[in-house]
């Protein structure tokens, strides 16, 4: 029997994760940076009223200091999130055949798409959407499911305190509500975990002798300063090219479910449709002021459950040298980054 590529089992997909994030760690191209130019504002000079650093400046500080520790923390990010996409994909049947292929497309997408000078906050960042994503498809069905939507809403409040650029992302919340068919009751139980970072590190930074508003405020700040598409117009376009491939794949999947739409079941139906719109969403916010290359690490995450569904329904004989040439892509532009 041959090996049919868009129904590989767990094992060989697992193993093309794995390969790939040995290259991408190790394979001498991560750029982890040591400027000072990588710090924000809160690390040249402290922020009015913080007295408690910011998120993602500590981890750009922990990455200019240990950046060996940085690449064995990074592996795991990248592992946890391809199989945290997978076991949502084959939980869900998302494409109606047994396929793990959700898993090496995580990171095969991660890694064209590149991590920016700021591999830890993006490689975070993707696995915090992930989960997010995963609990709020969880929270479809019968019955209350408070506990998953607090979960995701909960990963979701925690994407501004790493990078305010992602603050459009909260919108996923009102959507998955709307989507999934959740009750008013639910959706405050939502909103109280999409609060909750904030408010936690507001309170720790209150009781640190800072101002209680003062994070909030950073990060409203941050999100509106500086100049929209201000990543387009600074970034060369040969590096912005490779996440572009990425999304227009993403996109094509997306207009393959549209096509589809009723010959999927229910489940896998509303899940398709609310990656299709959270791809739109990362890369509406992609063109906000405070967008930065890393960002766009975040293409992955909705790209890699998302392209699949078309993987399994076109012809083997096109599916194997695209399949092949996305791998050669991945491991090129890791090195290469």
């Amino acid at each position: 029997m041959r090996f049919d590529i868009a129904r590989q089992p767990f094992v060989p997909a697992f193993l093309t994760l794995l390969a790939l994030t040995v290259v991408a760690m190790w394979g001498g191209g991560m750029p982890l940076g040591t400027g000072a130019d990588l710090l924000s504002g809160s690390s040249a000079a402290p922020l009015a009223g913080v007295a408690v650093g910011i998120p993602r400046d500590l981890l750009l500080q922990f990455q200019q200091a240990h950046p060996i520790w940085t690449k064995w923390i990074g592996a795991p990010l990248l592992l946890s999130g391809g199989l945290n996409a997978g076991r949502l994909a084959a939980s869900t049947n998302l494409y109606a055949v047994s396929s793990c292929l959700t898993i090496p497309l995580y990171g095969i997408a991660a890694c064209i798409a590149g991590f920016g000078s700021e591999p830890l906050t993006a490689l975070a960042a993707c696995l915090l959407l992930v989960l997010a994503i995963k609990n709020f498809c969880r929270s479809f069905g019968n019955g209350y499911r408070f506990d998953a939507l607090f979960r995701a809403s909960l990963y979701l409040g925690l994407l501004p305190l790493l990078r305010p650029a992602l603050l459009p992302l909260v919108l996923l919340l009102p959507l998955a509500v709307r989507i999934f068919r959740r009750t008013l009751r639910e959706a405050a139980v939502a909103l109280a975990g999409l609060l909750l970072p904030i408010a936690a590190y507001s309170y720790v930074n209150w009781a640190a002798g800072g101002e209680l508003l003062a994070p909030a405020i950073h990060i409203g700040t941050a999100f509106a300063s500086g100049v929209p598409f201000a990543l387009f117009l600074r970034t060369p376009l040969h590096s912005l090219i490779p996440a572009g491939c990425i999304a227009l794949f993403g996109l094509f999947a997306a207009l393959h479910v549209l096509s589809d739409l009723y010959t999927i079941g229910m489940k896998p139906r509303f899940i398709l449709i609310f990656n299709a719109i959270a791809l739109l969403l990362i890369l509406l916010l992609l063109g906000g002021p405070d967008a930065a290359r890393n960002d766009a690490t975040l293409i992955a995450v909705p790209a890699s459950l998302l392209i699949p569904f078309s993987f399994v329904r076109i012809n083997r004989a096109i599916v194997w040298p695209l399949y092949l040439l996305l791998v050669a892509l991945a491991a090129i532009s890791s090195i290469l980054q």
